[in-house]
């Protein structure tokens, strides 16, 4: 919990708020009324801020990982003043739509602390977790395998930011698991194939289709457009090379069938090019 020491004596806070009607209080309170009505009859008197910028600053400080409590703790106020710009606290204490300027100041000189924080851009590990899908890798077994449920690797895929431990956590799994086959580490088959149809419908490309084309954490990069821009030709040496990576693990058409979106006589056609090092005429159906 927050704590914040008590107002000087002297100061409208320690009068209206604490109570205190000892002579400084009194006499602080009554220069204050003065001040007050002189600056009414001046026009200047603007006693009160919009609420709007602090309240758009406190949640791009709690979007980059702080807390309330944080983010009071380094105004060097109660936890209830913060949050009281962004939820209502009661019948009686509405959503703040008004601050004092010295609030205002206090809360909009919080700087995000990345000690506190630790987020990273998602990227890199919303797309590991999608290709690892496209593979056949079910929510569950992924979840296991950091240490979280399955609902939260789902958020993932859709997260724009994520902790630092958890992006270190997906990569390393994603290292692990990129080549290997869910069925061999104990994941059933029917499974294996529903996570496989449920990310072709999404397009989420598959492990292999990032490790050919790279930018797997470039936020700058979109795979929808990239695989746009391929020619027919260039597509085709994608896939070939898709084929030609599988093989290399020695998975059969079948397998490699269930992997990639290819035809089945394609692959096989492939398969027989590299085992026979001749190519076949690409004017012809494939047997």
């Amino acid at each position: 919990m927050s704590t914040r020491t008590l107002a000087d004596h002297g100061t409208l806070s320690r009068y209206k708020h604490h109570g205190c009607k000892c002579d400084v209080c009194r006499a602080g309170y009554c220069t204050w009324q003065r001040t007050r009505y002189r600056r009414r009859g001046y026009g200047t008197w603007h006693p009160f801020v919009d609420a709007q910028p602090i309240r758009q600053h406190i949640l791009a400080l709690h979007g980059s990982g702080m807390s309330f409590a944080s983010i009071a703790q380094a105004a060097s106020m109660h936890e209830a003043t913060v949050t009281g710009f962004i939820y209502a606290l009661g019948k009686r204490a509405p959503v703040k739509k008004r601050a004092t300027p010295e609030i205002a100041a206090k809360i909009l000189a919080v700087k995000s602390d990345p000690m506190l924080s630790g987020w990273v851009d998602a990227t890199g590990t919303r797309r590991r977790i999608q290709a690892l899908a496209a593979n056949g890798w079910p929510m569950g077994a992924l979840a296991a395998a950091i240490g979280v449920n399955s609902g939260t690797v789902n958020r993932m895929t859709r997260q724009v930011r994520v902790f630092a431990a958890t992006a270190r956590a997906v990569a390393a799994m994603y290292t692990r698991y990129a080549t290997a086959s869910p069925q061999d580490h104990g994941v059933e088959l029917w499974k294996i194939e529903r996570t496989r149809r449920a990310a072709q419908a999404k397009h989420w490309p598959d492990t292999v289709w990032w490790e050919d084309m790279g930018h797997i954490d470039d936020p700058d990069f979109d795979p929808v457009a990239s695989e746009r821009r391929l020619g027919r030709d260039e597509l085709a040496a994608v896939r070939r090379a898709e084929v030609e990576h599988l093989a290399s693990y020695g998975y059969e058409a079948e397998e490699i069938n269930k992997r990639v979106d290819i035809a089945l006589s394609t692959i096989r056609a492939i398969l027989t090019e590299l085992r026979t090092g001749q190519r076949r005429d690409r004017t012809k159906a494939a047997a």
